[in-house]
């Protein structure tokens, strides 16, 4: 029964000990009409202070909004205790309250009504469910005000540490079944604002979800890096293996005059290739293309489709079938080692000692080659003097061979013992440094002259300290 002064003391102790804790209290209430939240308005103080919300629940559709648990309502109907359970959970973390204070049960007074609450205490869930029965002839209005009354003595209780009430505190997590969204909604909520997110939190969720989408995109663009580096590399072995068949007499055939047979295979996949390069201790073991510009092997493979990561090629002014002064051969320098990578290597006098011959065959010839320098050269003007390499191609000058020559020795990492004349043909393979600066570093060798060994003295080589360096060092 209804027992007036013992509730009104509790009601008070209750809203003194939430106001002294600063804990709010936020209530959803099916059957009762309000009636929880106006004993709050009934205290000064009461409201705004320690009251942060009430709501009537009225159907299915209210009780979802409250924090119920679509499912819940489903299973077990409206005026359930797990109803009640799922009402007090749903509305406190709705509402990023303290205290939940749930009610459920059919408003005519027919059946048994129930009362539960929800304490978050010490960083700890607890959870109350109190049945409250008919009360024959009496009303429904007498079971609501005992439904009331039940909340305020479980609640006196359990901040009194009543051991008689406390006896019907469990942890929250024993009415999981009940309280709890499904995985996937307690996933989101997790990770995207929700309603009832107090400010700081919800900032942290975007700047989270922010982290996850810059993460995640990094991790999609990692992933597709390498998997076209893998298609990359493997475009490249096919090419490797038309190098290394034995072709057929129709391949062979379909040549066009003065090329190499070895190249049959290779000419069948693309017939704009004009050569071969290849540096011992690395992996250039690639083909070099041809196109009308400079411009289309930068991001398309040896067999023709787009690749990023593009293929070696030579300037579109060369002359393959007759070379000119300066041959030149432009490639990437892809950071997993790949393509032209290894041409950093011989900015060390001991590396080039060990490799002081590469070979370039051209579909017209075989050939090899003296390297004489390896250079690092700027190629913006907004940082310093620019070395014009690659507009330099052929001349009639013997002064104009002379300055080239003189430049591509001066600023060499290393000196050599290989001497170089004007009559010699040169090769200039270039690629990328990879550094803020974008500077180029080149190859720079001499074809083996007719008659000449392509051994190479190299006790005489040796670091360059006086080379001529960008401006930026």
């Amino acid at each position: 029964m209804f027992h007036q002064s013992v509730y009104e003391e509790q009601k008070l102790r209750v809203i003194r000990t939430l106001s002294a804790k600063k804990y709010q209290i936020a209530a959803a209430e099916m059957g009762t009409g309000g009636y929880f939240a106006q004993q709050f308005a009934m205290v000064p103080g009461g409201t705004g202070q320690v009251f942060r919300c009430g709501m009537v629940v009225l159907d299915e559709k209210s009780a979802v909004q409250a924090g119920v648990p679509p499912r819940v309502c489903r299973k077990y109907g409206l005026c359930a205790k797990e109803t009640a359970a799922a009402l007090a959970s749903g509305i406190r973390r709705r509402e990023k309250a303290d205290v939940g204070a749930g009610f459920s049960g059919p408003a005519d007074g027919s059946g048994p009504f129930w009362a539960a609450v929800s304490v978050r205490h010490r960083s700890k869930t607890w959870m109350a469910l109190r049945m409250i029965p008919a009360f024959p002839g009496e009303g429904r209005q007498a079971q609501q005000e005992a439904a009331v009354q039940a909340v305020f003595e479980l609640l006196d209780g359990f901040f009194a540490s009543d051991p008689a009430v406390m006896r019907e505190f469990e942890p929250a997590k024993k009415y999981r079944y009940c309280c709890d969204s499904s995985l996937p909604v307690r996933f989101l909520r997790f990770f995207i604002p929700w309603r009832g997110d107090k400010a700081g939190e919800a900032v942290v969720k975007v700047l989270l979800l922010a982290a996850i989408a810059v993460g995640g995109w990094s991790l999609y663009q990692l992933t597709a890096d390498m998997a076209q580096m893998h298609e990359s590399t493997q475009v490249l072995e096919r090419a490797v293996e038309t190098m290394e068949q034995t072709p057929s007499e129709e391949q062979v055939s379909t040549l066009p005059e003065g090329y190499l047979d070895k190249f049959a295979a290779a000419y069948e996949v693309n017939p704009e290739i004009v050569g071969w390069i290849n540096i011992p201790n690395t992996n250039m073991n690639l083909p070099v293309l041809q196109h009308e510009d400079n411009d289309y092997y930068l991001n398309h493979n040896f067999e023709g489709d787009y690749d990023p990561n593009g293929v070696p090629f030579m300037d579109f002014r060369n002359n393959v079938k007759e070379l000119d002064n300066n041959t030149l051969i432009y490639g990437h320098n892809w950071e997993s080692g790949q393509m032209f990578h290894s041409l950093l290597l011989y900015e060390d006098v001991e590396f080039y000692k060990q490799n002081p011959v590469i070979t370039f065959d051209t579909v017209y010839e075989e050939s090899q080659w003296k390297v004489i320098s390896c250079l690092e050269a700027n190629t913006d003007a907004n940082i310093g003097e620019v070395f014009n390499y690659w507009n330099f191609i052929r001349t009639d000058d013997p002064e104009k061979m002379q300055w080239y020559i003189d430049e591509v020795l001066a600023r060499s990492f290393f000196t050599t013992t290989v001497d170089v004349n004007t009559d010699d043909q040169l090769l200039t393979i270039q690629t990328c440094a990879n550094d803020r600066y974008n500077t180029k570093v080149c190859l720079v060798a001499r074809k083996v002259r007719p008659g000449e060994s392509a051994e190479v003295d190299v006790e005489g080589a040796a670091a360059n300290p006086d080379r001529v360096k960008p401006v930026r060092y």
